[in-house]
C-alpha cells in the first residue's frame, strides 16, 4: 500500500475559497432534494452556492491520467473501470489514450451529461457492490466516493475495488477530515457526505482489509 497525490495538479477549490462558499450560502433542507439526488444542483448550479458550481469538460485530468499510466505501467488496450465516476470526465482521458474504459455512477444526471464517446459504457449503480466478476480490469479507481456512502458500504466498496482488479491496481482518492469540525464543514459543504473520518481511520482500515494498492487522503477543510 502506498500514498499517490496523483490529482493534485486538477483544478480544484482551496480550502478557504470552500469555507467562504459556506458562508455565503443561505440555503435550507428543502433547498437540497435535487442536490441529494446528485443532479442538476449538485454538479451544475453556480448560484447553489456549495458543492461544484458547475462542472464541465475542461482537460483539467490530462496530467492525472498522464501519471495513472506512467505509476501503474498501463499499455493502450488495458481496461480501466472508474467508480463514481460522475461525467466521465478522468475516463474520457484514458479513452482518447486508446484505453478500455467502464464506468459506473449513482447520478442519472451525471451520466447523461457524459462525452458521447463513453457514455453507453457508463451505468447506473447506487450500491457498494460492483456488477463485474472477479479480476476484471487492469486498473480501477476511485475518486472522493467512499465518504458518500455509510461507513459499512464504503468499506464493502474498498473490498469490492480490490476484488474485480488485477494485480492489486486500485486508486483510492479519499476526502477526509481531521477533526469534528473539520466533520461538520465537510457535510455543511456536502451533505451527501457520510463517513467523515481522518487519514489515520482510513489508513487503518485499509491495511485491516489488506489492501495494496495505492490512496490519497484529501483534507477538504
Amino acid at each position: 500500500m502506498k500514498e499517490i497525490d496523483i490529482f493534485s495538479s486538477s483544478v480544484h477549490r482551496t480550502v478557504d475559497e470552500r469555507v467562504n462558499k459556506i458562508e455565503q450560502a443561505n440555503l435550507e433542507p428543502k433547498d437540497f432534494l435535487d442536490f441529494e439526488q446528485y443532479g442538476y444542483d449538485y454538479f451544475d448550479n453556480d448560484e447553489f452556492g456549495v458543492g461544484y458550481g458547475g462542472y464541465h469538460y475542461d482537460g483539467r485530468y490530462k496530467g492525472a491520467v498522464d501519471a495513472f499510466v506512467s505509476l501503474f505501467n498501463l499499455k493502450q488496450g488495458d481496461s480501466i473501470l472508474e467508480v463514481g465516476c460522475a461525467k466521465g470526465f478522468v475516463l474520457y482521458e484514458f479513452y482518447k489514450r486508446g484505453f478500455e474504459v467502464t464506468g459506473v455512477d449513482a447520478s442519472s444526471y451525471a451520466i447523461e451529461q457524459a462525452p458521447l464517446e463513453i457514455r453507453k459504457r457508463i451505468q447506473f449503480n447506487n450500491t457498494s457492490k460492483l456488477p463485474f466478476p472477479d479480476l476484471k480490469f487492469d486498473m480501477v479507481l476511485a475518486k472522493e466516493v467512499l465518504p458518500h456512502l455509510e461507513e459499512n458500504n464504503a468499506l464493502n466498496l474498498i473490498s469490492e475495488c480490490m476484488r474485480v482488479s488485477r494485480e492489486g491496481n486500485v486508486f483510492l482518492e479519499i476526502q477526509c477530515a481531521e477533526d469534528a469540525g473539520g466533520q461538520k464543514m465537510m457535510t455543511t459543504w456536502d451533505p451527501t457526505h457520510k463517513t467523515t473520518k481522518p487519514k489515520a481511520w482510513w489508513v487503518h482500515e485499509l491495511t485491516r482489509l489488506g489492501f495494496s494498492g495505492a490512496y490519497n487522503c484529501k483534507k477538504l477543510f
